[in-house]
């Protein structure tokens, strides 16, 4: 088709009239044919403007209504919907010159698939279970070697030794959480900051930090709106974020963490100098067993994207090729303020 278009706009000067009506007739031919392409994809497809209106949405993207997405970005997310039914859907946009493609899907029966074969039990879960449980212990661990280390040089730093109380206690809660996992178990919700299990991640990662050069900035308010959290669960899913980030980038990269809030959640982000991502690498992630790590089991995101979903919330990511990562959690704040109309 592109070289149909391109064959018209070369000879149109020279068309007369019965002969542009001719390549009229068929460009709709051809803008029916892709219509009716999108018009029968289960998938939802919604094409935006520059400025963000809506040029095209099909039938399947009808049933979900409006979704806000980020124009002009590749990304991808998932939204939790609950009325007039309940849906999980998964959002991957697609930024091209003239606009913003969203793909919508829904991913509700496969989640629940997924859970349903963790119930099970099966020899194969089992065993990617315990690469799961390899894969988590492996963060605490790293931290209490690399402040064991500190206390070699300095054997009265007290901060190391909370550190590793804190990750020991933490390895106790990743044994018992995947002990469990073949039964997921909603969170142990009270309210608290995400601001506390955030800082506690991050002091366990100092030493990585400051051995490679790598500059953090941390920006968080004076007054963070409580939000209904399981602390254990929640430093689970920064660990994670935090480490992939260490993990993708060069020795003197940065990591900028920043929470905010609005009218309805409290916003923590993680954007990274690194190498960022393809779209085909954006396209699975969150997937089980799919990773683009020598020794990576793909659980990690995964079970991050459970927890945050399990409080509420939503996880997404913006991410460019050269251009470095952004991961963005969502969690609702525990009163929602109401903003009044004028």
């Amino acid at each position: 088709m592109k070289n149909f278009f391109q064959s018209v706009l070369k000879h149109i000067d020279k068309l007369d009239g019965a002969k542009l009506r001719e390549q009229y007739r068929l460009v709709t031919e051809e803008v029916k044919f892709f219509e009716m392409v999108f018009n029968a994809m289960n998938e939802g497809a919604v094409l935006y403007d520059l400025t963000g209106e809506v040029v095209y949405r099909n039938p399947s993207a009808e049933k979900f209504g409006e979704i806000e997405v980020p124009l002009g970005k590749a990304s991808k997310f998932e939204v939790l919907l609950t009325y007039p039914e309940e849906y999980i859907l998964e959002v991957q946009t697609i930024p091209f010159e003239r606009g913003t493609l969203a793909m919508i899907r829904d991913v509700s029966a496969e989640r629940e698939r997924t859970a349903q074969e963790l119930e099970r039990g099966a020899t194969k879960s089992v065993c990617d279970l315990a690469a799961g449980i390899a894969h988590e212990i492996g963060n605490p661990l790293n931290a209490i070697s690399l402040n064991l280390q500190i206390l070699e040089r300095d054997p009265s730093d007290k901060e190391a030794i909370d550190i590793c109380k804190t990750q020991v206690k933490r390895l106790d809660g990743i044994i018992r959480g995947f002990l469990s996992a073949l039964r997921p178990q909603r969170p142990n919700l009270s309210p608290g900051s995400v601001a506390e299990p955030l800082k506690n991640c991050l002091a366990a990662f100092k030493s990585q930090f400051e051995d490679r050069k790598i500059a953090v900035t941390l920006d968080v308010p004076s007054a963070v709106p409580p939000v209904a959290l399981d602390k254990d669960k929640i430093e689970q899913v920064f660990f994670n974020l935090i480490k992939n980030a260490l993990e993708a980038l060069p020795d003197a990269g940065t990591i900028d963490v920043e929470i905010v809030s609005d009218d309805k959640d409290v916003v923590v982000s993680f954007r990274d100098s690194g190498y960022g991502m393809s779209s085909e690498q954006l396209a699975h992630l969150f997937e089980p067993y799919r990773t683009t790590k020598e020794h990576g089991t793909g659980l990690g995101l995964m079970i991050s994207a459970r927890i945050v979903r399990d409080h509420g919330g939503a996880i997404s990511v913006e991410s460019k090729e050269g251009e470095g990562t952004l991961f963005t959690v969502r969690l609702p704040r525990l009163e929602r303020r109401v903003r009044v109309l004028k």
